[in-house]
């Protein structure tokens, strides 16, 4: 049989002769009394099929735990022989990746090949920071999606982020059920995620970023250059800019101890992330005089007041480097066991500063991201280079840990289907630094994650994606069409091949969609419903990008004036997008929105594609008069 992909690649791995059978019949025997293992067993012998008609005996699991066997806490020894399989995890966490790692050969059948195993984590920490203020609020079950996932890739860390979207009991109009998570659901996920040997950490802005709640009336005094505009009336680039804490006001500090004591009562892990970063108007506003001589002291200030705050509760605490990295004559007065978490998300992201936090004797986590926020659809390739050179001079430096990223500015479009890419590639290299990238990468995740048979369709989800990579998609397309044409960002060659790529992607995702609704492909160890999800977020995504080139090219004739080629798609896309409610691109995304999130945000999104719906009606009615 055919060896099944694996996500992450195993540092070491051999086949040898036959293959095993693993169905309902097999035994396990665990010698470790970790209850969270247990469980894990429990959940992961419920998944084994029936007996097949093959006539082989199913093989017993040994389980063991075994310090000696690697001296990375994850890491762990996997054999299989036709008669048996043995694990051996240097920690009841090694013996679980171990359980994924065999998951995963299964391949959602009951036969795996014969091999030996021998692996371990570049990283002690792998984690995952996903949005859920900036516009979609995931529902439980979608969380729990998300968990599953992360741990069958061996990421042990789930980071929320956090602006408003929290339903607070000391000021229920800051948020209601419907647009933010409850206390009742964070502990819920809590247990969830702890039983899958995953921290879950609340990531809170308590400084910079606090649009929402500073927007307030009540609190609008509270912010170092106030709001004079309610939250509906900003547009996304200022919710995304946020507004700045003013910190040099004791109330604002009570407001801060308000926040994290519900926050730390709902969440009961080992480590919070108090954020920190991009305080916009800090000493611009009130303060300029005040903090005439720098911000770095009154920072470093504010910083240690809120550490305090989780540190006082028995936490570990992380912070953004984006402010601390300016200011290295204030390393001296951070605590020796802040975590800071250096981050970067293009080309010029400073990846050699990860350096300067080790050197400084701080654990530094570095943190790339998938590179979806304001697009259409993630930039592959630009991702895919941050993500792997963080990783690689993480490991470098001796850093701690790596934390990938998806963040969700401007209303957070992009749908979670075509956020798993970067995700994955996030945990491969999170794993192994040096992890292959590329077609392997693409082919491996194509059949591990999407069970896609068709080895023509990554590259050509690729090949569209590629607009990404050139421009904010998602930003450009929901600008009026003549400001769009000013953009220099919009290079021709960025747009050719990617339309009739997308339109190409879009149907076969469809068609792939539709099989596995029906249980097929048998490919891949996602359960069919969840695959069918994430193939149909990935059509939406790709039908989208096929209408941005179009308005792209649109724009382009309008701004020219020599050619009214563009007209008739983008007549054809205006009227997609104008009947909201039952026809088009846009009821479909609606569906794949309400499928997996809350309704909060939804509302900004119809708004925006009745906007470029107008937009193209009036700039293509002109041109023709």
């Amino acid at each position: 049989m055919q060896t099944p992909a694996l996500l992450p690649q195993p540092k070491r791995f051999q086949r040898t002769t036959g293959s095993a059978i693993l169905d309902a019949r097999c035994h396990v025997m665990l010698a470790s009394a970790d209850e969270r293992l247990q469980s894990a067993i429990h959940r992961w012998r419920s998944n084994l099929p029936a007996p097949s008609g093959d006539t082989r005996r199913p093989v017993d699991v040994r389980i063991t735990v075994d310090k000696s066997v690697n001296e990375k806490p994850g890491g762990y020894r996997l054999v299989v022989t036709p008669d048996a399989v043995a694990i051996v995890g240097a920690s009841s966490a090694g013996c679980f990746y171990a359980l994924q790692t065999l998951d995963q050969l299964r391949g959602g059948t009951g036969e795996v090949p014969c091999c030996e195993i021998t692996d371990w984590p570049d990283f002690p920490t792998r984690g995952l920071l996903h949005d859920v203020s900036r516009g979609k609020v995931p529902t439980l079950d979608t969380l729990k999606l998300i968990v599953d996932r992360l741990a069958s890739l061996k990421v042990n860390q789930l980071q929320l982020y956090i602006e408003h979207a929290f339903t607070f009991e000391f000021d229920p109009q800051i948020c209601g059920a419907d647009d933010g998570l409850t206390p009742d659901e964070v502990r819920e996920l809590d247990e969830y995620c702890k039983e899958r040997f995953i921290d879950l950490v609340p990531a809170v802005a308590t400084l910079g970023h606090m649009g929402k709640i500073l927007s307030m009336p009540k609190y609008r005094h509270l912010a170092e250059i106030e709001c004079n505009q309610s939250w509906g009336e900003l547009d996304w680039p200022r919710r995304a800019r946020g507004f700045t804490l003013d910190i040099a006001n004791p109330e604002s500090f009570t407001l801060v101890e308000r926040i994290w004591s519900e926050i730390l009562d709902a969440f009961s892990g080992p480590v919070v992330n108090i954020c920190g970063d991009e305080p916009w108007d800090l000493g611009k506003g009130k303060n300029a005089q005040r903090f005439a001589d720098g911000i770095g002291r009154p920072y470093i200030d504010h910083i240690l007041r809120t550490y305090d705050l989780g540190a006082s509760r028995g936490r570990g605490v992380q912070v953004w480097s984006d402010v601390i990295c300016k200011h290295p004559e204030q390393f001296g007065r951070l605590p020796s066991d802040l975590t800071v978490l250096h981050w970067g998300y293009d080309d010029n992201a400073d990846y050699a500063g990860t350096a300067a936090f080790v050197k400084a004797g701080l654990d530094t986590f570095v943190c790339p991201g998938i590179s979806g926020w304001k697009r259409i659809l993630p930039a592959m390739t630009l991702a895919e280079r941050n993500i792997s050179t963080f990783a690689k001079a993480g490991r470098q430096c001796r850093a701690k840990g790596l934390i990938n990223t998806d963040w969700g500015d401007h209303g957070h479009f992009h749908t979670l289907g075509s956020s798993w890419h970067g995700i994955a590639l996030g945990a491969a290299c999170a794993w192994t630094a040096d992890h292959p990238t590329g077609s392997p990468f693409d082919e491996t995740f194509g059949k591990s994650v999407l069970g896609l048979e068709d080895p023509s369709v990554m590259p050509l989800l690729r090949t569209a994606a590629a607009i990404g990579d050139a421009c904010e998609t998602w930003r450009l397309f929901w600008q009026p069409a003549a400001q769009m044409s000013e953009s220099p960002l919009l290079a021709r060659e960025a747009l050719e091949g990617s339309c009739d790529a997308a339109i190409q992607a879009s149907w076969l995702l469809r068609a792939a969609c539709d099989a596995a609704k029906r249980g097929r492909p048998s490919g891949g160890a996602t359960p069919a419903p969840e695959r069918a999800q994430d193939l149909a977020d990935l059509a939406i995504g790709y039908a989208f990008t096929s209408g941005f080139v179009g308005k792209a090219e649109f724009a382009r004739e309008l701004a020219s004036g020599t050619s009214d080629r563009a007209i008739p798609c983008m007549s054809q896309l205006a009227s997609d997008l104008w009947i909201l409610q039952t026809h088009g691109e846009n009821a479909r995304f609606a569906e794949c929105w309400m499928a997996r999130n809350k309704a909060s945000g939804l509302m900004d999104i119809r708004r925006a594609l009745a906007r470029v719906a107008d937009d193209v009606r009036v700039a293509a009615l002109e041109r023709r008069s």
